[in-house]
């Protein structure tokens, strides 16, 4: 199998790096990496992967597409890919920038019988499988309400670079808050399934010099049992946040992303219980990588799919224009 990673920014290493890490394992008998600009000072030069600017050489050595390009460059970054293979793709989240073509884009490598595998790698976090699981066994009853929020402080993300030449300061590159964190949407997703209405509120209100969104607020309602959902996402918060709450007709789960701790509340025995889990992050992008390869191979896999993270998109943009319209989404 061979494999090129398409852009050399951050996430783009990451997924060399852990690529390299698990060569043997996933049968892998090339790594390219490619980029519009040189930057063997950055990737560090190695006998375990082949840096080039040609994409036409960088498309035809690979088996499998990692797209770590700009959001905004997504889409036709894919449809150049297929004019020279036909090839797996792993999508870094989320689909694009926009919702236009994502869909056209799906079907294209579909009809290519390619798989699609996109980056939303919080589903294969120990915390959302093991609040899954205690949602799928209704440890807390029937699901009335879930909250879940995520904030940062923007200058302090990639504090190696100044905030404002960050692509994630940039509306035009696809950077914004609302794209960038839309795990908390994604994950959401996963454990009650698909959106059926929406009301949001998304855009700049800080004096942080970007011209992208730094707040994004939204209600969710979704179709099974009418759980509402509501999702709080930031540039703002100077002390990392990342949690969610989940309450039902019989108790509470609570998580921190950060400290990586799960607490149950069982209404029934008035007793909490807290678990804690001593996990590596690095190892939730190993993880990825596994079960993208096993779903290549028709294997059971975890893994947020191009349909799934559709409809993450879909409700992005229902945001958009719940906000622009100042009313009620019908998804």
């Amino acid at each position: 199998m061979k494999v090129t990673v398409f852009g050399s920014g951050s996430i783009g290493l990451r997924h060399l790096t852990n690529l390299i890490k698990l060569k043997k394992k996933l049968k892998i008998s090339s790594i390219f990496s490619y980029d519009t600009k040189n930057k063997i000072s950055f990737l560090g030069k190695s006998k375990e992967f082949i840096f080039t600017q040609d994409f036409k050489l960088a498309a035809m050595q690979c088996d499998v597409a990692f797209i770590c390009v700009p959001t905004h460059l997504h889409n036709q970054t894919i449809n150049k890919i297929l004019k020279y293979t036909k090839c797996h793709f792993y999508i870094e989240k989320p689909l694009s920038s926009e919702i236009k073509d994502c869909l056209k884009t799906l079907k294209k490598i579909k009809n290519a019988k390619k798989k699609v595998g996109v980056g939303y790698m919080l589903v294969n976090h120990p915390l959302i499988l093991k609040t899954k699981s205690l949602i799928d066994k209704k440890a807390i009853g029937k699901i009335v309400f879930a909250r879940a929020e995520c904030g940062f402080y923007l200058p302090n993300w990639h504090p190696w670079e100044d905030y404002r030449k960050f692509y994630m300061a940039h509306k035009e590159q696809g950077g914004g808050v609302l794209l960038d964190t839309s795990h908390e949407i994604n994950y959401l997703q996963r454990l009650f399934g698909k959106v059926k209405s929406i009301q949001g509120t998304v855009g700049k209100f800080s004096n942080l010099e970007i011209t992208s969104d730094d707040l994004a607020l939204s209600i969710l309602k979704f179709k099974k049992d009418n759980i509402i959902g509501h999702v709080h996402l930031d540039l703002l918060q100077f002390e990392k946040s990342r949690s969610f709450k989940i309450i039902g007709t019989k108790g509470v789960i609570e998580g921190s992303l950060v400290s990586n701790k799960l607490k149950i509340f069982n209404n029934n025995k008035k007793r909490t219980v807290e678990k804690r889990f001593n996990y590596n992050f690095n190892n939730i992008y190993l993880t990825q990588l596994v079960q993208f390869w096993a779903l290549i191979n028709n294997k059971k896999s975890n893994l947020s799919t191009g349909e799934e993270a559709y409809h993450t998109m879909q409700i992005i943009e229902g945001i958009r224009k719940s906000n622009k319209l100042g009313k009620k989404i019908l998804v």
